[in-house]
């Protein structure tokens, strides 16, 4: 008897246990859940369209937000409840700019909301004059056509939930969250619109997003884009932060509304291109590399050599800049130098040897990434000739000018201007700074702090005194910032063999660095199919310089 009592207690204590679970799962899903389930449910009848997804901001080095600085108007229509009447259709049409053609499917069986944006006039006009089915809803602009660095940043699909470019994309799963505003219809088994529930605006709530801080200065971004957009066709300004290698400025032009990217896809000048990353002959700018082989090499760096205007290797004739006339005469590395003697670095190069540029390019960096790649922005390594390509002293003397198999990207030109006034210390660089919380709090760390020395101090010291010669009394002249403790650089004209019915063209190019006087900032200045370095890309870095000092007085 007592046997079988301590069974049934066992039982019951086992059913008690039971029937405690299950009441304690009824009270997750009944009341700690409800909501949750409640929400999959309704979805599973109803009709969603998404009329906002947050996402974390994009920042500059300052905490600037880059993304969502304003607002925008959605004309939502509620097709089971948009009236009948052509009168209205026509009238609607007209102010959404769209056809009324597509309304003639609207339907308690076509009931899905349709969005169009719209502009504050037109949505004050339909709030102070109501449509049946058609209601006005403020939400945040992710971006808009005036957003600096639009090709750093990139873009995102229409519901603002999927990166299409730039860091959007990158770093989607970083700025996504499930927090979300939709706009919806409710139907039954045959999906037929439910007019019982009418049209619902449902908000799901999530984790807060978070978001990426960049190195680029938004300040200094804009003011770089206005001067392009006032002198600048096509190309692109890159600026470094000499100190850390943390890049400031990357801006490329024509730019593009990232908003409606539509018409650039057919636009022939490419403006979704980001030329700042792209690779291009470098022409005179390369000058730098080999005036740099001479001087860290055992080689006479007071040599001189004659330039009538010419330099013939073998059977080929090379011009300088100034053919027709009696050329730059006997003229030094300083001189040669500052007035970009195709003549005298041809000769130097010849005597110098293909091995030393090749490996003092290296050291430059070129030929390599930059380090912005590393933190998911893709860049284009550029390109240095193989052994093979150097065979005879003509393919020599190409190097020697920048022409030939050697390209190189705006960004890097800009980083080797930043060694220079850094006194030969080569940062890898940087674009995107960290993952931070809404607070600015950093959650992640992605900056790369290495460094290595790319020349010596001494040779650094005497490539400064070249490129302060080339905007005192070269052809630089016209990248002087005057007043503002002045500027360095190096001018090119590149040739790329590539013609206008007739006509040459060249990209321009100067890059260097301000102010000469305790340096803080290397830029370089490309525009493609530009006149020449010093009359075309010499201006516009003098005009940045120039504007981004004057700011940095007023702060």
């Amino acid at each position: 008897m007592y046997k079988y009592k301590g069974r049934v207690r066992l039982i019951l204590f086992f059913i008690t246990v039971l029937i405690a679970l299950l009441c304690f799962r009824l009270y997750k899903l009944q009341v700690v859940e409800y909501d949750m389930y409640s929400s999959a449910a309704f979805r599973q009848r109803s009709r969603m369209t998404p009329i906002y997804h947050k996402r974390g901001q994009i920042y500059d080095r300052n905490m600037i937000s880059f993304t969502d600085r304003g607002n925008e108007f959605i004309a939502v229509i509620q097709p089971a409840m948009f009236p009948r009447d052509k009168q209205i259709w026509d009238f609607v049409a007209r102010a959404l700019n769209t056809d009324p053609d597509d309304f003639i499917n609207f339907s308690a069986y076509n009931a899905t909301p349709v969005l169009y944006r719209v502009s504050e006039q037109i949505a004050e006009y339909f709030i102070e004059n109501p449509v049946q089915g058609l209601s006005i809803i403020e939400r945040r602009k992710r971006t808009d056509s005036s957003m600096p660095a639009a090709h750093l940043i990139g873009y995102t699909d229409e519901t603002g939930t999927h990166g299409m470019a730039g860091i959007e994309k990158a770093y989607q799963q970083i700025l996504h969250s499930e927090n979300a505003v939709y706009v919806l219809a409710t139907t039954d088994a045959k999906e037929l619109f439910l007019e019982e529930y009418g049209y619902q605006i449902r908000k799901n709530k999530a984790n807060e997003p978070l978001g990426v801080k960049l190195t680029i200065d938004y300040h200094m971004q804009k003011l770089a884009e206005e001067v392009m957009d006032n002198m600048v066709d096509k190309g692109a300004v890159a600026i470094v932060d000499i100190l850390n290698g943390d890049v400031l400025v990357l801006a490329s032009r024509p730019g593009f509304n990232p908003v409606d990217i539509s018409q650039s896809l057919s636009d022939d000048r490419q403006p979704l291109f980001n030329r700042a990353i792209a690779g291009y002959t470098p022409g005179s700018i390369f000058k730098i590399v080999t005036a740099a082989s001479v001087l860290e090499s055992d080689f006479d760096s007071e040599i001189t050599f004659d330039c009538p205007g010419y330099t013939m290797v073998g059977d080929q004739l090379f011009k300088c800049w100034n053919y027709g006339t009696d050329g730059h005469g006997v003229v030094d590395l300083i001189t040669g130098f500052a007035q970009s003697c195709n003549s005298y670095f041809i000769q130097l190069g010849i005597h110098l040897g293909d091995e030393k540029m090749l490996a003092t390019a290296e050291n430059f960096g070129l030929g390599s990434i930059t380090g912005i790649s590393e933190q998911l922005i893709p860049e284009f390594e550029g390109l240095l000739p193989a052994k093979n390509d150097l065979i005879g002293d003509g393919n020599i003397a190409n190097l020697a000018m920048g022409q030939g198999k050697v390209l190189v990207t705006p960004l890097q030109a800009a980083g080797m201007a930043s060694i220079i006034a850094n006194g030969g210390i080569r940062h890898k660089l940087n674009i995107v700074d960290c993952i931070v919380n809404n607070g600015g709090d950093i959650i992640r760390d992605l900056k790369n702090r290495e460094w290595e020395r790319a020349i010596s101090r001494e040779t650094a010291l005497r490539l400064m005194e070249m490129m302060e010669a080339t905007v005192e009394n070269g052809t630089g002249k016209r990248a002087d910032i005057g007043g503002y403790g002045g500027s360095a650089g190096k001018t090119g004209s590149a040739e790329t063999g590539m013609f206008d019915e007739e006509r040459p063209i060249i990209h321009a190019w100067f890059t260097g660095y301000f102010p000469y006087i305790e340096p803080k900032y290397a830029m370089c200045v490309f525009v493609e199919d530009g006149t020449g370095g010093g009359t075309t890309a010499a201006p516009v870095f003098s005009e940045i310089a120039s504007r981004i000092m004057e700011w940095e007085e007023r702060k």
